[in-house]
C-alpha cells in the first residue's frame, strides 16, 4: 500500500468492524476524525477496590493541519472521573512524539498527545505509552480493506 495521509485515513476509516472489536466508536471533532474508546480500570484490595478510574483512547487518522493541533492542544480540558486522555494522531510531518500535560498537578487527569507515522523501518518501535495503539494502527493497516 502506497501510504500517504489520504490512502491511511481512508484504509482505517474502511474497517470499522476490527475498530468495534477493540471497542473504538467513530469520533470527530473539527477537522480530525478517527476513532475512541473509554477504558475503566479498578484497582482491587483485599477489601474490594479500592480505586476506580476512566481513560480515553483516541486514535486520529485526520489530523488537521499544525495550527489546527496547537488549537486542540490547547482547548483540551480535564474530564470528571477521567484520569488519562491519551491521543494518537498519524501524520508523517513529526508534530509532536509526545507531549504530556496535566491538570490541577495530575489530581484531574492528564491529556497526552502522541505522534506516528507506521513505515516499514518504524514497526514496533514505538513510545511504550503507546505501544497498544500503535499496534492497533499496524495491525489494522495490515489488514485487507473493508475487512
Amino acid at each position: 500500500m502506497d501510504l500517504t495521509p489520504q490512502t491511511l485515513a481512508a484504509h482505517l476509516e474502511s474497517i470499522p468492524k476490527f475498530w468495534e472489536h477493540w471497542r473504538f466508536v467513530p469520533w470527530s471533532s473539527g477537522p480530525f476524525r478517527g476513532v475512541e474508546r473509554n477504558v475503566r480500570f479498578v484497582k482491587d484490595g483485599i477489601l474490594g477496590p479500592v480505586a476506580e478510574y476512566n481513560s480515553w483512547d483516541y486514535i486520529v487518522w485526520q489530523a488537521g493541519t499544525d495550527a489546527e493541533r496547537q488549537a486542540f492542544w490547547k482547548s483540551v480540558k480535564a474530564i470528571p472521573d477521567v484520569m488519562t486522555q491519551r491521543f494518537l494522531f498519524v501524520l508523517p510531518d513529526p508534530w509532536a512524539e509526545r507531549r504530556i500535560r496535566s491538570f490541577f498537578l495530575g489530581l484531574k487527569g492528564y491529556a497526552e498527545f502522541y505522534a506516528i507515522w507506521p513505515e516499514a523501518d518504524s514497526k514496533g518501535r514505538y513510545n511504550e505509552k503507546i505501544k497498544d495503539l500503535a499496534g492497533l494502527v499496524e495491525l489494522g493497516l495490515s489488514l485487507p480493506e473493508g475487512a
